[in-house]
């Protein structure tokens, strides 16, 4: 009983003696270095550069303390030994909608190049009052989201509000935030006329007569959508326009596109190449050998023997006006 309780109580103390160890430091979820959490890692770090600059005032002879305030007295007139360089401390932070942890100069960086702005990361922690422009012509990206959240389909991302942005930033640097911000609330219109990319507030133009979408560009005159912000598609709904491929939608692409739409034409589901049918059947062989129905655009099967439409919409391969000429 004796030596049992005696090993009880050198356990206790043994477990007494030792410290508990420390968590580790989060790591930053884009360089994966790690972090110490901050309430504001601008601030912080900006602290930890003012106390890591050498005073203009101090002497090199003076005789410097260490940590726990005890000065270096040389022995003999032996040098004083070098004392060891401060080790940067890296402040970050977590974001309370994704819980991902970034280092307050990654995520600086991040909304530097959604702004599209120059960012030194050696210059983290100091006034920025002009920073340059990254690439001219470039839309800004606001509002910005979590560098790496994977957002899918019908989700909305995580964005980067105000508070966040103003710690990591620190508030002398937010002049090109708070202007980002600003132009996210206009309903702006980047004109995609050749040779303009003029943006301006669609509500500070009033639209052309007789149409509540139609406005021109103050710049170049061209006609612009007001609702998906496009070049102008007579005849053509934002929904039907905005199904056209990137490479057809200029003006003269889409006056095309119009006069398709009123002759009914119809474009190959597979290379896109525009068919008119003046007569016949509506069982089209394209140009790129590919078997689709000029009724409904779905492709054609053999089947049985023969060619059916895949549709479902119970097209018939012969319609009676198809075999006189249209002309």
């Amino acid at each position: 009983m004796m030596e049992e309780r005696a090993r009880q109580a050198e356990k206790r103390v043994s477990t007494e003696d030792v410290a508990p160890a420390r968590p580790p430091r989060p790591k930053c979820s884009v360089c994966f270095k790690h972090c110490q959490v901050s309430v504001n890692p601008w601030q912080r770090t900006k602290n930890d550069l003012i106390v890591a600059e050498p005073s203009d005032d101090s002497d090199e002879d003076e005789e410097a303390e260490d940590e726990n305030g005890i000065t270096e007295i040389p022995v003999n007139g032996a040098p004083r030994p070098p004392r060891a360089p401060r080790r940067p401390i890296i402040h970050g932070l977590q974001l309370a909608s994704c819980k991902h942890y970034f280092c307050g100069a990654c995520l600086a960086h991040h909304i530097y190049r959604c702004l599209n702005l120059v960012f030194d990361t050696a210059r983290y922690g100091t006034v920025v009052k002009t920073p340059a422009v990254a690439t001219p012509g470039r839309r800004v990206e606001f509002p910005i989201s979590c560098p790496v959240c994977q957002v899918k389909p019908g989700e909305q991302p995580v964005e980067i509000g105000d508070m966040t942005a103003r710690l990591v930033l620190g508030e002398a640097n937010m002049d090109e935030w708070n202007h980002a911000r600003f132009l996210s609330m206009l309903n702006l219109i980047y004109c995609p006329h050749k040779g303009c990319d003029e943006t301006f507030d669609a509500d500070d133009v009033a639209p052309a007569p007789g149409s509540v979408t139609l406005v021109r560009c103050p710049r170049c005159r061209g006609s612009l959508c007001k609702v998906c912000k496009s070049v102008w598609h007579e005849n053509l709904t934002c929904a039907q326009y905005q199904t056209l491929p990137v490479t057809e939608r200029a003006p003269e692409d889409v006056a095309f596109a119009t006069l398709a739409a009123q002759e009914k034409w119809r474009r190959c589901p597979k290379c896109s190449a525009m068919v008119e049918l003046k007569f016949g059947c509506s069982h089209i062989t394209c140009i790129c050998n590919h078997h689709f129905c000029y009724t409904c655009g779905a492709d054609f099967e053999h089947m049985n023997g023969k060619y059916q439409c895949k549709g479902g919409a119970a097209c018939k391969v012969w319609e009676e006006q198809n075999l006189l000429n249209r002309r």
